[in-house]
């Protein structure tokens, strides 16, 4: 019973440690798994609705008025493509815009307030060199999404050649996402200087960083990648209430970038149009259990290793205060007649059992002048 308990634990301990490792042999969940579930009823997509697509390219920068705010000029800051300054020209220059095929309204934009994603879509997304092409959208906590990404070059009809970085962000992430990309492409690059010299920060320490950016819950970063599939159940909608503010509702993007971040491990620039195939699978949840059960299953065992030290003493004195009630035989004496093994008392019951046998069997002579015949003569 013991050791049925200890292997009990012992698999409650070790399975997380299995199922964390997507790689493993004996790995629970695997991107198999989200890849046979990139399947379904496909519906057209209601966009700014349900679906919202955004762009950040590298001829165009809102900040470039807050980060030229010490530059000297003729009253205009910045050097947007639309701000008619002589930065404008030499910015042009140097990006081929006909690497840039996202159009105005994707990168000028104002983001829209989406409905609840609950549905199947797919879409296509045409990315420019060094640029950043997202999918914004609202996920539902009473559905397991699974997103399936493919990237190919657009000037090939051929298989994939060309690879990229594939993120996964909440609405307060992307914003610091945002800002590290185009403090990258700004004339004032002090603070993509400082971002780079913090992205070799250990994980543990990230949340720390005031300057870099993660993705959703540390996890959902692709790098280097042709294709990834992935999948996501929210334990609740993402919702952030400040201490003194109001909740801050949180939406999350599918982010494909095709820049050099300050990540060290992401993909370079692939000087090509990169179109990406995006298909966004919605399956209703059954089983629904609140965040408490987690804290209540971790509370359980913590509390069940805590005593089991204490029953186990407990149990281990008392054992020695138990009296065992041992059958003991009545010891033999003089006055009574001792009690005799059954063997020997069935040899003693045929030994005193009078025989028939013939006195000729026995070798007795029934007349003592009979002589016993065939005996030598003297």
């Amino acid at each position: 019973m013991r050791s049925r308990f200890v292997l009990i634990v012992l698999f409650i301990l070790l399975a997380p440690l299995i199922a964390i490792s997507p790689d493993s042999s004996l790995s629970i969940s695997k991107n198999a798994s989200a890849a046979d579930a990139c399947k379904g009823d496909l519906e057209p997509v209601k966009w700014n609705q349900t679906l919202q697509r955004i762009a950040m390219v590298p001829h165009f920068n809102p900040y470039d008025d807050w980060w030229g705010f010490w530059d000297e000029g003729d009253g205009r800051k910045g050097n947007n493509k639309d701000s008619g300054n002589g930065d404008s020209a030499e910015q042009e220059s140097t990006v081929d815009m006909s690497l840039s095929p996202e159009p105005s309204w994707m990168y000028d934009l104002y983001e829209h307030n989406l409905e609840s994603f609950d549905s199947n879509h797919h879409s296509t997304l045409l990315i420019g060199n060094d640029s950043v092409g997202a999918l914004k959208l609202n996920l539902s906590a009473n559905h397991r999404t699974t997103v399936c990404i493919t990237l190919q070059n657009l000037n090939q009809t051929s298989n994939s050649d060309v690879s990229a970085d594939v993120y996964l962000m909440t609405s307060s992430e992307y914003d610091k996402y945002e800002e590290s990309y185009f403090s990258s492409h700004s004339g004032n690059n002090w603070y993509s200087e400082a971002e780079e010299s913090l992205s070799d920060i250990p994980p543990e320490w990230r949340s720390f960083n005031f300057l870099g950016w993660k993705t959703y819950r540390d996890a959902h970063q692709y790098e280097k990648v042709d294709s990834v599939n992935f999948a996501l159940s929210l334990d609740g909608p993402e919702v952030y209430s400040g201490l003194f503010g109001d909740a801050d509702w949180q939406d999350f993007y599918i982010v494909i970038d095709t820049w050099d971040n300050v990540h060290d491990n992401d993909e370079l620039p692939p000087d090509a149009i990169i179109a990406a195939d995006v298909t966004i699978i919605t399956t209703e949840r059954t089983l629904i259990l609140p965040n408490f059960t987690v804290s209540l299953v971790f509370l359980a065992l913590i509390i069940l290793l805590a005593i089991s030290p204490f029953i186990i003493n407990a149990r281990y004195m008392r054992a020695g205060l138990d009296t065992e009630q041992t059958s003991t035989g009545f010891v033999p004496s003089l006055n009574m007649e001792p009690e005799l093994p059954p063997v020997v008392r069935d040899l003693e019951q045929v030994a005193n059992t009078p025989t028939a046998l013939n006195s000729h069997d026995i070798g007795q002579l029934d007349d003592e002048n009979k002589q016993i015949p065939n005996l030598p003569e003297e």
